[in-house]
């Protein structure tokens, strides 16, 4: 299951501050609200009195155009208005173009202790460059058991039961010129609609379990050379006893997918057997999914050839 993300008004002022040129106004002591979506709001319908669809979880923007409307109100509709915003305790405000805001909105977020941020930025620049850091920092994240590497520039999960050799045959994959990205547990994240890319929890970053070995420190055995950070999903291989995979399919191996965080990704079963070299197997794999984003698909070439010659008689 997906893990939910949030990021906190101080972690982003600490993140982001100097890029987005934000700073804190006011409301402090509510720095610990968090936003838990990329999407940003802008609350000019709520100045004009609807608030149904005001998120308190989302950053809020106020541009010259929503100062200018609240401006042609009455003192009495303004302060009536401001308040009902701010009395939802949003996550947070952010005032663009270095404006002053005004009074009644200072007391506002006083009185709520809702952060009220001012950025230098316009309020269409901040917020494309906002919700491009928000996008990319809430994405949906899931882990998952396996190696993952990085083979002839693919992303590749090496999945499969315990104790099947999975993070052997990774070993033997980085003394071929493979590199590590992650062993034991992957963390995913989805950063477009169809688009995984996987990390390695900070803690286990470079280092591999090896039944016999213990702890290897991976970066330390084979350079900087041998380690990478991320890097995009593009195939799952999976790794089955060789009495579990049905003859055809051992022979035709057809395509088949699996689906992380909604995003589907190719799978190839590969059976183990003594003798097999898994670690030329999986780099053949990666080859041919090479060849099939290019629309290569070997297989289904040799199975129309054969049709063919059969339907010409031989």
């Amino acid at each position: 299951m997906a893990q939910a993300r949030r990021i906190t008004i101080r972690e982003l002022l600490a993140a982001q501050g100097d890029a987005a040129k934000i700073r804190l106004l006011t409301g402090e002591a509510g720095l610990d609200r968090y936003i838990d979506h990329p999407r940003i709001q802008k609350p000019s319908l709520a100045f004009a009195g609807f608030l149904e669809n005001l998120s308190d979880y989302r950053l809020q923007v106020i541009g010259k155009t929503e100062l200018n409307y609240l401006a042609t109100r009455t003192a009495e509709e303004q302060k009536r208005v401001v308040n009902e915003v701010f009395d939802l305790r949003l996550a947070g405000v952010v005032i663009t173009r270095n404006q002053n805001p005004p009074d009644i909105i200072l007391e506002a977020a006083r009185r709520t202790d809702t952060p009220l941020l001012i950025s230098e930025f316009p309020s269409s620049t901040f917020m494309t460059n906002m919700m491009l850091y928000l996008s990319h920092r809430l994405a949906p994240v899931v882990y998952q058991h396996g190696v993952y590497m990085d083979i002839f520039g693919l992303g590749v999960l090496i999945t499969g039961s315990s104790g099947i050799g999975k993070s052997e045959v990774g070993l033997e994959l980085i003394s071929r010129g493979s590199r590590l990205i992650a062993d034991d547990m992957v963390e995913f994240s989805r950063k477009s609609p169809t688009a995984i890319v996987g990390r390695s929890p900070d803690t286990l970053r470079y280092h591999m379990e090896i039944r016999g070995l213990g702890i290897l420190n991976i970066r330390d055995l084979y350079g900087a050379a041998a380690i990478t950070d991320a890097k995009r999903l593009s195939l799952v291989v999976e790794l089955v006893p060789w009495d579990q995979v049905a003859a055809e399919d051992r022979v035709l191996g057809e395509d088949s997918e699996t689906e992380i965080l909604e995003v589907r990704i190719a799978r190839v079963p590969i059976p183990i057997r003594t003798g097999r070299s898994l670690a030329i197997l999986i780099e053949v794999a990666a080859r041919n999914q090479l060849l099939k984003q290019r629309g290569i698909h070997s297989g289904e070439a040799f199975v129309q050839s054969l049709q063919d010659r059969i339907q010409r008689g031989g």
